[in-house]
């Protein structure tokens, strides 16, 4: 037990990543307290309020530059989003260079994502336009997000990718990440120089348990509600030791690769129970700042790594989980398939939103 959980997490070798920052809280300051209150070593993903703070500030003078300028709304709400990124870049930039690019990482989505051609346009984009290191261009887990993924690779461009709810979807990824490296390497890039990160939304795991098993009452039920997130984070670490272990990435690690960040987004009410399930050296824990600040003032169970070599009690619980009648497979692809289509749609929300500014700021 301790009464300091992120520090005990930072001593475990569990990296903290911040979920939900902007350019907002890099210029007022919250970022940077972020950083040196909770040790905080990357952004897991950009905050998406951009669009609701179009008529304030800095952000105002710009949309009247590019109203000038003869920006469209889609043309505009790529340059905002990336200063935004650029700017949460900027506050991760020491850190990055202090650690030789293992930590300091942002992850910046990207509007395109139901087209591979489409995906890699845009994510070519906003590599150019934000033009740092840390950067990773933020795509998700499904066939158009992978084939991207592998074409950014082989260019250079950092990535990450997610959500992944799932063992055998995350089989997909690993083969899309070292395939994308591969190309890299024989291409004369350095793989040590492109990072990336692979995003398990452990949380929202666990709400759709609950979901599928609202009609259930009983013991087995409700220990499932709280530990299938945790089992499919057990199967997905293994499943990463695995290909760590294998020919295939020894030959990637001669040519000076570096192994991705398995991140563990985790929030709400399941933050403080979490915290402790999900360690095991070298992978991160993604949290709010509203659940930074609720173990920051608790006590967490702390038992070590509780995630390398727990295969059968994971099996086991999704045999449970299927026992009750619960298609989990079927429920992964549901979730894979709504996950891109959450991303475009929040996309064009955003261009709607800078089309409406710029019509106000125009009259």
């Amino acid at each position: 037990m301790t009464a300091d959980p992120l520090r005990q997490l930072a001593a475990e070798g569990v990296s903290l990543w911040l979920e939900g920052a902007g350019r907002r809280q890099s210029v007022d300051g919250e970022l940077a307290h972020s950083l040196a209150t909770y040790g905080i070593t990357g952004v897991g993903c950009l905050s998406d309020g951009l669009g609701a703070q179009l008529d304030r500030g800095e952000l105002l003078t710009q949309l009247g530059e590019l109203n000038a300028y003869g920006a469209g709304a889609a043309e505009t709400a790529r340059a905002l989003s990336g200063r935004e990124a650029r700017a949460v870049c900027d506050a991760l930039l020491p850190l990055w260079r202090r650690s030789r690019g293992a930590e300091g990482q942002v992850c910046a989505p990207i509007g395109h994502t139901l087209d591979a051609d489409a995906a890699l346009a845009e994510a070519r984009s906003l590599h150019w336009a934000v033009d740092r290191p840390n950067l990773l261009v933020r795509l998700p887990a499904d066939a158009v997000g992978l084939t991207a993924m592998g074409d950014c690779l082989a260019e250079g461009i950092g990535i990450a990718v997610g959500p992944v709810y799932g063992e055998e979807q995350y089989e997909d990824v690993l083969d899309a990440w070292m395939l994308g490296l591969e190309r890299a390497r024989d291409a004369g890039l350095a793989p040590g120089g492109i990072p990336a990160a692979v995003h398990v939304p452990v949380s929202e795991i666990e709400s759709a348990v609950r979901g599928a098993l609202a009609a259930h009452t009983g013991r087995t039920a409700e220990a499932l509600r709280r530990r299938v997130g945790i089992a499919v984070a057990r199967l997905v670490f293994t499943a990463y030791e695995r290909r760590l272990d294998a020919p295939r990435w020894r030959e990637l690690v001669r040519a000076g690769a570096r192994p991705h960040r398995l991140v563990w987004s985790v929030d709400g009410e399941s933050t403080e129970r979490l915290a402790g399930g999900l360690v095991a050296e070298g992978t991160v824990q993604s949290l709010t700042a509203e659940g930074l600040r609720l173990l920051s003032g608790t006590v967490v169970p702390m038992e070590g790594d509780t995630l390398s070599g727990r295969v059968p009690s994971a099996r086991e619980d999704l045999k449970l989980l299927a026992d009750l009648g619960v298609d989990w497979p079927g429920r992964v692809r549901e979730l894979s398939r709504a996950a891109p289509r959450r991303q475009h749609e929040a996309w064009h929300e955003l261009v709607s939103a800078v089309g409406r500014a710029l019509e106000r700021v125009g009259r």
